[in-house]
């Protein structure tokens, strides 16, 4: 070999026939299965804030506690007031001046009741009763049917204060639950500002709930395109924040509904896990957790065309308007023009220019010529032998 000799170093690919998945690509943003903003439900002082952003809560655990004191003080006359009610309401039931709503007599009443009001509604029906007439007649019997048909226990409910002390109790308990913030299900702790000795009021947001169980990541597909995939299709999802970490995925909904302006197809991906897809990731891949909001790239699976002669994209280059690629031959770069057939955005099918085995250049081959001087290895300046 001469001195000055130029050796031009290359990566190549080799020619293989393999199945091209074909798909179509496009951007959304990742979302969990369920978020929620979860709200103060009573005023009062912040006493215990008991999670951080980031942590996980059961679901019913309590989040966030509020001063309770005057509520717990409520419940106990509530509580007080609803055992009194229901002494009284046992001394009722011995006692004969409750009528039988189940006696013969208060049948007959009944029955006659529900007489006059169907005699009243056929009447007004007929024209033979005036609109004024037919209402005070109609609330008179309507009356006496709840009147008759309500039941000894209803009664003796209402005179001895039972029914109203039970709602009281129900309402005390009810503020005073409120004073103990719960995680409605299962999830991560997501924009808590709250702290202790913060004074807060009813409706005022104290914390964020993300169920990450499931993720998924929403896009629109424009409308050309939406016709090629259907629920169930896979699909490989890119986060910005993880470049080359991929996620596995499926369709998992299609809206039935075209947005006029945009002439998009909003499409639901459902992944199948939090991890990017790989038996041998790095160490640092731990990390690499989906998060809702994270912006992503979508590349979903549209069809399989088996057995076709592919090389990588990057090998395809472009002169006088026709489309060629460099084998390597003992050393040497080759000008082969080939004829291109489907494409998806990794590899290339070739109609005919090459065969199977051949080792096509995918990198350092912009500024070659036809049986120019090559080295195989990792791409990098030219090289002038020595």
């Amino acid at each position: 070999m001469s001195t000055g000799e130029v050796i031009f170093p290359v990566t190549i690919a080799v020619a293989e026939r393999k199945n091209l998945v074909k798909q179509v690509r496009v951007s959304g943003v990742v979302r969990a299965r369920r978020e929620v903003e979860v709200l103060a439900r009573t005023d009062g002082d912040v006493v215990e804030v008991r999670k951080r952003n980031g942590d996980f809560a059961h679901a019913g655990e309590v989040i966030v506690r509020f001063d309770d004191r005057e509520l717990r003080l409520a419940l106990d006359r509530a509580e007080t007031g609803l055992l009194g009610a229901q002494i009284e309401y046992k001394s009722l039931g011995s006692s004969e001046a409750v009528f039988r709503g189940d006696s013969a007599r208060l049948q007959e009443r009944l029955a006659e009741a529900r007489l006059r009001l169907a005699e009243t509604e056929e009447a007004f029906r007929q024209g033979k009763m005036s609109p004024e007439e037919y209402l005070r007649l109609k609330r008179t019997y309507e009356t006496d049917v709840a009147y008759y048909s309500v039941h000894r226990e209803d009664v003796m409910a209402i005179k001895s204060g039972l029914s109203q002390a039970r709602e009281t109790y129900q309402r005390a308990k009810m503020d005073w639950e409120a004073s103990q913030v719960k995680a409605p299900f299962n999830g991560y702790i997501a924009d808590c500002t709250v702290r202790q000795g913060m004074r807060m009021r009813g409706g005022e947001k104290l914390f964020k709930l993300v169920d990450a169980s499931r993720m998924y990541v929403d896009v629109d597909v424009l409308e050309t395109e939406v016709g090629k995939i259907s629920p169930g299709s896979r699909a490989e999802v890119v986060a910005n924040a993880f470049p080359g970490r991929a996620f596995s995925g499926i369709v998992a909904a299609i809206n039935p509904v075209v947005d006029p302006q945009l002439q998009t197809v909003k499409v639901t991906i459902e992944l199948s896990g939090t991890h990017p897809k790989t038996k041998a990731a790095p160490a640092d891949w731990g990390r690499a957790r989906l998060l809702a909001g994270m912006f992503a790239t979508v590349s979903v699976e549209t069809g399989i065309l088996r057995d076709r002669l592919l090389v990588p994209r990057e090998a395809l280059l472009v002169r006088d308007q026709r489309t060629l690629v460099f084998t390597v031959e003992e050393g040497l770069a080759k000008w082969c023009y080939v004829e291109v057939g489907e494409q998806n955005e990794e590899y290339a099918e070739i109609k005919s220019g090459i065969k199977v085995g051949d080792k096509v250049i995918t990198s350092g081959h912009y500024t070659l010529a036809h049986d120019a001087k090559v080295q195989v290895g990792s791409p990098g300046e030219n090289r002038v032998a020595e």
